[in-house]
């Protein structure tokens, strides 16, 4: 019997198990195994399934393995059963060895057009699954890690700097009498996959107990005692879905919980203490906070929590507190943080807090710096940690153990608690290799590291969260390059050759085709065979000429313009959606790979029209082998049959070269799907080679576990860059969008945990905005368990604040508007809107507020923008004000400190300060200036526990684009998880099916409709506005803390312009009115004021309706 390859194994586990859980027969009473049913265990997505939750821990790890293995394509099942035809012997005549190799299961009926098979396995579906996969359990299976430098040897360096400039030097290991042999393996890390728990209860007196103890430490500071004050205020108001009261947190294993409360309520403090609650009791908790500054803050806190505790003897055993970061750019910010210390003259060195606890755990030094012997110089953070080489063999740095940039992760290994950042969950490894149940394996996830040291997971703010797995579905690749050796391709056509010839060559056509035509395409661009854009004026295409190619491109970036050229009998005007028979007319011509053509019966496209049928045969014959090379002739041709049909010569020529794009582009995507699909199989090879590949195409995080979205297909967009200087640094790169984000978050602790660390783990989310129905990137698919209400009434006020230009100005008068203004005329109007908003507005409210006792030590507010030259600009309208007595800060990039900048104001008019400062802004300034997306989450701007702002005045809109690719892609995604019931299917592959349709109509939505607001589509507007309100409550919670009011209001005149009711408040009236009587409800529980503020200036009420 021949060796299964990784697909035959799947197939016949993935019917085993369709022949255990559904169970059919044929007329006879015989046993089948549905190829329909079959397919469903290639989704990873088992929460779509009814029975799921009901399975035995052991039954969800079995599916859990059978999916890891899947070729995500094959979730579809028709292509699903063209595979298990294929491996069930449909092709083969006569091959004894197949027939004995396939005996397990029969095609039933036509091998051809099977949609069953018979098990022949005696009904121990799940035994011979459960075999099947034991070569998968294997610990071979895992890369070994790289072996230790031997002392006494020398060894060469090198390292490509960002010039793409190469620096070579020679490292000598010192030998030494305590180290005369290499490290060996034991040397690494050690960590043990905690067993799992089915739940675990955390009673909230013993939280409140452990609030006593701690609070202390604080009996001596300004503010007294205030953790159990803090913790008892909010489960005063916290509610569940069965009581009105919470005395136990039940956390279930597998799931994620939500535990919903307003901003500045002690959701922070609760995280705090679960952590010393986890130590107290014997568990291993982690805690995922949004950046590295919140690690370094959490584990400080937690750090001197646990020595409290353990004084206080309630803790007897060794307990600690690590945070675990990623060693990349680590020096960068040890660097940063070191140069915000104000070092007191009388105590040279001592550097307080800031030292203890940031630079401490950022910076580290290198050991190799003395011995190295280098022309160049190799930049920090770059260090030869896993590459030393000596003769064929790279070796890791023998100094490693030792390291400070590795003590972070063998403190982890250790720790009781462990607090990473989102990102670094996420995407982050830990790049040494690890003891992993006493075997050694190269470098793993920080993911499958957490989820194999703890017994629970924390995740703070889970809907920003979210938005980061959003972002990180999105991978870059380089696909070719005139810098060599440096686009995937290549690497992988090197990689192939040392692959066994079998694998070999599965490789070898796709691989040369994303080469040969990604190297078509940018060679065409770069020697203007085609342009990606045409001007009518010679000299703006001079002028935009490196314009032209910035930001990413679909294959239907350009179809408005195409069906304009072709069909004009559409008539479609600027700003209106594209007609969908247009949209299939072109599609007719050149179909783009967003249907599977081998598996859908394509009813949408029209029969084409003899006069296009030359065009479709000339564009098949430009993207088919040696196509490329009749290139021009092609073109030619071209012209020849579109020249009755369009027939101005530029509109033709601009239409042709938009069509060769679209079918390269369209070329590239199919390619790109293949090999990725090829590269899967290789995955658990335990190939040294493969695994080279497979890191080079896959950008890990989101894929690595959950290939696919609910779309079923990776969306791909393209980049040329380098166009200044070609010849040298022309590059083609492709951003392939790819990925469930929202199942990653929503499953965290079930399927991703299992396929992770074949364990499920409890995972509790906080945040005060995870659930908002129309958020596609922060709106969090998992039951909210334990919620406040914010129920402090008119606590939040939100108004409308536009300014006018002032007097002497060409628009006086005029209601200034940011967003939709041509980029040159921004500026101007910014500075105008820093002017005319103090002198008219702020300085009058600022000396009420400092005239009120009530309000004197809040007397401060922050203008947003949307960028830090925004930010500028609207600093230097403001110094320019008439009478300006208050202190003004302005938030700047760090490199933007000191050095002149031009669209900052003089240092001397305006402080500048950077993120890493503003909570320090209290006791520099009155106004804060500042981009929304830096402010409005994780940072605390309060005086004695209390908010020290009164007011937030949103200057500028913050962009809603729809063609930013990963918010397209959340949009996407989530169209298809809102098809999905919180009660699953009892045929979870046609709700797969289902919800793949949803995705892909929601995208043709999404690239047919206008990109401008005022005419964008009408669910497309209500998702950019839902995504921006919860910036905004968040925003507002800033100023918030401590029970504190707030005032918001809207500056830029956009928000208020009604042109086709593209208001703010329209769209807010309008997204409103789609909320379910459910959703009303649960809007109504979770944020009351917060929410209803926003709902009042729109005249919304959020009362449901009888």
């Amino acid at each position: 019997m021949s060796e299964r390859t990784v697909p035959t194994t799947f197939v016949h586990a993935a019917l085993a198990l369709s022949a255990h859980y559904f169970p059919q027969q044929d007329e006879e009473g015989r046993a089948l195994a549905s190829f329909h049913h079959a397919a469903f265990f290639a989704s990873s997505k088992p929460q779509v399934w009814d029975r799921w939750r009901s399975l035995s821990a052991d039954e969800r790890l079995l599916v859990a393995e059978v999916m890891k293995i899947s070729n995500p394509d094959l979730a579809d099942p028709a292509r699903f059963a063209s595979a298990a035809r294929i491996a069930l012997g449909a092709l083969n005549v006569g091959d004894d060895q197949d027939e004995v190799e396939h005996t397990v299961f029969h095609l039933a009926g036509d091998p051809y057009t099977a949609d069953a098979a018979y098990p022949q396995l005696g009904g121990d579906y799940l035994g011979y699954t459960h075999s099947l996969l034991a070569p998968f359990r294997r610990p071979s299976i895992r890369r070994k890690p790289q072996e230790f430098a031997a002392p006494g040897r020398v060894y060469e360096t090198s390292e490509r700097t960002e010039g793409n400039e190469i620096v070579h030097g020679r490292l000598t290991i010192p030998r030494y009498p305590s180290s005369l042999e290499p490290l060996s393996h034991e040397a690494l890390p050690t960590l043990t996959t905690r067993a799992g728990v089915s739940s675990i209860h955390v009673p909230v007196q013993e939280l409140k107990d452990i609030a006593t103890v701690l609070d202390t430490q604080y009996a001596q500071s300004p503010s007294g005692p205030w953790l159990l004050h803090v913790l008892s205020g909010l489960f005063d108001q916290v509610r569940a879905r069965d009581t009105d009261t919470v005395d136990v947190m039940e956390l279930l294993s597998g799931l994620t919980q939500i535990f919903h409360a307003p901003t500045g309520t002690g959701k922070s403090i609760l995280v705090r203490l679960l952590g010393s609650w986890a130590a107290c009791n014997g568990y291993r908790v982690a805690l995922l906070v949004p950046n590295v500054k919140a690690t370094l803050a959490s584990a400080w806190d937690i750090s001197h929590d646990l020595d409290v505790l353990r004084q206080a003897g309630l803790i007897e055993h060794p307990a600690t507190c690590a945070p675990l970061m990623s060693p990349a750019s680590r020096h960068e910010r040890a660097i940063k943080h070191a140069s915000l210390i104000k070092e007191d003259p009388d105590t040279p060195g001592e550097w307080g807090k800031r030292g203890l606890r940031d630079v401490d755990h950022l910076a580290y030094g290198c050991a190799q710096r003395h011995w190295l012997k280098t022309a160049g110089t190799y930049r920090p953070g770059k260090e030869n940690c896993f590459s030393l080489r000596s003769g064929g063999d790279t070796l890791a740095c023998p100094w490693a153990p030792t390291c400070g940039k590795f003590t972070p992760l063998y403190s982890a290994a250790e720790a009781t608690v462990i607090v990473t950042n989102h990102h670094n969950f996420i995407q982050g490894t830990t790049r040494l290799g690890v003891q992993l149940d006493g075997r050694p394996v190269r470098s793993m996830p920080v993911r499958e590291f957490v989820l194999r040291a703890t017994d629970f997971v924390i995740i703070d703010e889970i809907d920003a969260f979210q938005a980061v797995a959003v972002d990180r579905c999105a991978d870059d690749l380089a696909l070719h390059s005139r810098q060599p050796w440096t686009a995937a391709p290549q690497t992988l056509d090197q990689a192939a050759k040392h692959l066994p010839l079998r694998l070999e060559s599965e490789l070898v056509e796709p691989v040369s085709h994303v080469r040969l035509t990604a190297e078509a395409l940018l060679t065409g661009l770069c020697t203007k065979a085609f342009r990606l854009n045409h001007h009518d004026d010679a000299k703006v295409a001079r002028l935009r000429h490196e314009y032209d190619y910035e930001g990413w491109r679909l294959p239907r970036s350009k179809d408005r313009d195409l069906i304009s050229a072709l069909f004009p009998e559409y008539q479609v005007g600027q700003g209106e959606p594209l007609p969908r028979e247009a949209v299939q007319h072109l599609d007719a011509l050149l179909p783009l790979p967003e249907r599977d053509e081998a598996t859908e019966e394509d009813t949408a496209a029209p029969l084409l029209d003899p006069k296009w049928e030359r065009v479709r045969a000339l564009l098949l014959s430009l993207v088919a082998p040696r196509g490329i090379n009749q290139r021009d002739a092609i073109k030619l041709r071209l012209h020849e049959a579109l020249s009755s049909i369009v027939t101005d010569a530029r509109t033709r020529n601009k239409a042709i070269d938009h069509l060769v794009i679209r079918a390269l582009m369209g070329e590239l995507d199919r390619s790109l799907a293949e090999l990725r699909a090829t590269t899967q199989s290789l995955r658990h090879t335990g190939l040294v080679s493969a695994n080279r590949i497979i890191d080079t195409l896959q950008g890990g995080g989101i894929t690595d576990v959950l290939p696919h979205g609910t779309i079923g297909r990776p969306i791909n967009g393209y980049r040329v860059s380098g166009m200044k200087n070609p010849e040298k640094d022309a590059k083609l790169s492709t951003q392939t969008m790819a990925g469930d984000p929202h199942t990653y978050v929503s499953e965290l602790g079930g399927i991703v945990s299992l396929r992770t660390a074949r364990v499920e783990r409890p995972i509790l989310g906080l945040s005060a905005t995870a659930f908002f129905p129309q958020a596609v990137k922060e709106h969090i698919h998992a039951p909210v368990t334990w919620w406040m209400t914010d129920a402090q009434p008119d606590s939040i006020m939100v108004e409308s604040s536009s300014v006018a230009f002032g007097q002497g100005h060409k628009n006086a008068g005029e209601k200034i508007s940011i967003a939709g203004q041509f980029p040159a005329d921004k500026p101007h109007a910014l500075r105008e809107i820093g002017q005319q908003l103090y002198e008219t507005k702020l300085a009058k409210r600022l000396a009420r507020l400092a005239q009120r006792d009530a309000t004197r030590a809040r007397a401060r507010v922050i203008l947003t923008a949307n960028s830090y030259e925004q930010c500028g600009h609207l600093a230097t309208g403001l110094v320019k004000a008439h009478g300006l007595t208050h202190r003004v800060c302005v938030l700047v990039r760090e490199e933007d400190r000191f050095r002149s900048v031009r669209y900052l104001p003089d240092p001397a008019l305006v402080r500048r300060i950077t993120v890493e400062e503003v909570e320090e802004f209290p006791e520099l300034g009155d106004i804060l200036i500042a981009p929304l997306a830096n402010i409005s989450r994780g940072l605390n701007i309060v005086v004695n526990l209390r908010s020290a702002i009164h007011s937030i005045y949103i200057c500028v809109r913050p962009p809603l684009i729809i063609d930013d690719p990963t918010w397209m892609y959340g949009s996407v995604n989530a169209a298809g998880i809102n098809t999905f019931t919180s009660a699953g299917s009892s045929d979870p592959t046609q709700a797969i099916q289902e919800a793949r349709t949803a995705s892909r109509e929601h995208l043709a939505t999404i690239l047919r409709s206008s990109p401008q607001l005022s005419t964008m589509d009408l669910i497309l507007q209500e998702q950019m506005v839902a995504g921006m309100l919860v910036s905004l409550i968040q925003l507002a919670g800033r100023a918030r803390r401590g029970g504190t009011d707030m005032e918001l209001h809207f500056v830029d005149y956009s928000f208020q312009d009604e042109t086709w009711s593209s208001d703010l408040a329209s769209i807010i009236h309008r997204m409103a009115s789609r909320w379910t009587p459910d959703e009303r409800q649960q809007m109504a529980d979770l944020y009351g004021e917060a929410v209803n503020a926003f709902l009042s200036y729109a005249g919304v009420d959020l009362a449901p309706a009888a």
